[in-house]
């Protein structure tokens, strides 16, 4: 297919109206409306966000802040992309695959952290996960 067309696709996969949905851990003051984790699929509106507020660390010690997005269907992720506020930057980011509908660790597979490492940057950073490992259907 044409060079169009893939991109039309891509951005196809991760639109709400596609039955995508997206959950985070936290979300900034509570406003969802404003900063809630489907905001970040929203290319309608280039402002657009998900924000959160600071972790806060489970029973289990765990202080992560997670981002999860369901397809609810059979998809094939080659490449992520990110932006960060400047000064916002995920210090460690870590993607995780899982044919299951969780949104818990212990059913999901880790990627080789050396994947996705974003810089402390405001531009758009792409992410290829089209290595054998991360190309698996999910």
């Amino acid at each position: 297919c044409n060079e169009g067309a893939w991109q039309a696709t891509k951005i196809l996969l991760s639109k709400p109206s596609t039955g995508t949905k997206a959950r985070s851990s936290s979300v900034l003051n509570r406003n969802s409306k404003l900063y809630g984790a489907m905001n970040a699929l929203d290319e309608a509106d280039v402002s657009s966000c998900w924000n959160s507020d600071a972790a806060s660390t489970t029973d289990d010690g765990d202080s992560s802040i997670y981002y999860t997005v369901m397809f609810n269907r059979s998809v094939m992720i080659n490449e992520v992309r990110m932006q960060f506020q400047g000064g916002f930057v995920g210090e460690e980011c870590t993607v995780y695959t899982s044919n299951k509908d969780t949104t818990s660790k212990k059913d999901m597979v880790a990627l080789d952290e050396s994947l996705v490492e974003p810089e402390d940057v405001n531009e758009l950073q792409s992410f290829d996960l089209s290595t054998e490992e991360a190309g698996k259907r999910v």
